[in-house]
Order: C-alpha cells, then structure tokens, then sequence
C-alpha cells in the first residue's frame, strides 16, 4: 500500500521584542493568523483593536496605560480554544518639526516669511500623519512677542517684518498643531536670519 503525503516546510515567527509598539493617534496595523486556521474562525480581543480588511487595526488612542494586550482564540464548533496572548507598549506620537516652505532654520527674506504658512510634521516616522497647524508665536526683535492664530501671520506679524532689519533672527515658537483624532504633539520651534 502506498501512500503520499506532504511535508510543511517548517515555519519561523521572528519578532522585534523592542519593535512591539502600538502608537496613539493613529491606526496601527496588525497582521493576526493561526496556522492552519481559517482568519474567520480567529476571535480577536484588545481595546481599540477590530477587524480591517484582511487584517486587524487598533487604535490605542484613548488607552491610558503604557501596555496593550492582545489575546487570539480560534473557534470549533461551539467551543472556543485560546491560543495566546502578546503585549504591546503603547506610546505618544514622537515630537514634531515646525517648518516654513520646508525649512526649520536658515536665511530667508522678510516678505517671503510674511507669505509663509507655517506647517508641522514629523520626521523619520513610520505613519503618514498630516498636521494642521492652529496657533503659534513670532519673535521679531526688538517687538514683543506676538500670538497668531491658524497657520499664517497676521497684520502684527506682518508690520513687525516690514520694519525688522536684515541679519535680525526671527524665531516661531509656541506652535500649535493637531493631528485628525485630535492629538497635539509637541513641536519644534523655527529661526530663519533675516536676509
């Protein structure tokens, strides 16, 4: 009698323990599977976490606590099996870079700073995350500093330029900005020399 059967090749889970981070304000994505089982049979459990397409998403953005544990069971029938659970460290969106047409600092003229809008946005970051920037501060020595709303300079900031003589520093601080769900991050200030 004979017979064929077919041999698996042997299968390798390599995981970056420090890797395994869950970030707030923004919708991480998770590959979940048991081999050998179908993903409908999969119960999935965590906070923020659900089904998304072909995978799972979790949003930890209202998680308080600096961990997330996700647990796996498979279905059968009427019963249900539990396969294991792993921990994710959950963490604050990194800090990000205040920018005017893309530079953070160097030389620039007054009349193009006055036409400037100022932007955030993070660097070296795994996401594509827009920010919209609402509020932030110029410094136009010898002025005192003054407070702009959204993300382009009012009539004080604008006055303060026309009168500010080249090789003045001029610095935006303070900058307000704001992810879709909400997140304020912490943003990096902006000196461009006057020119």
């Amino acid at each position: 009698m004979e017979g064929s059967f077919n041999v698996a090749p042997p299968s390798v889970v390599i995981s970056p323990t420090k890797m395994n981070v869950l970030y707030r304000g923004v919708d991480n994505p998770l590959e979940i599977s048991v081999p050998g089982v179908d993903p409908s049979n999969l119960i999935v459990s965590g906070t923020g976490v659900k089904k998304s397409g072909n995978g799972y998403m979790a949003d930890v953005t209202r998680n308080k606590g600096g961990e997330l544990k996700i647990s796996v069971s498979v279905r059968e029938g009427d019963k249900t099996k539990n396969m294991g659970s792993k921990v994710f460290r959950v963490k604050n969106l990194p800090d990000a870079a205040g920018s005017i047409f893309g530079k953070t600092e160097g030389l620039m003229s007054a009349n193009l700073i006055k036409k400037a809008k100022v932007e955030a946005k993070f660097n070296n970051f795994d996401f594509e995350l827009p920010l919209k920037v609402t509020s932030f501060q110029i410094i136009v020595p010898p002025f005192a500093p003054i407070d702009c709303k959204g993300n382009t300079l009012n009539s004080n900031a604008r006055a303060a330029l026309d009168k500010a003589k080249p090789g003045t520093p001029v610095i935006i601080r303070n900058i307000r900005a704001k992810t879709g769900k909400g997140i304020k991050p912490k943003v990096a200030p902006i000196t461009i020399d006057l020119n």
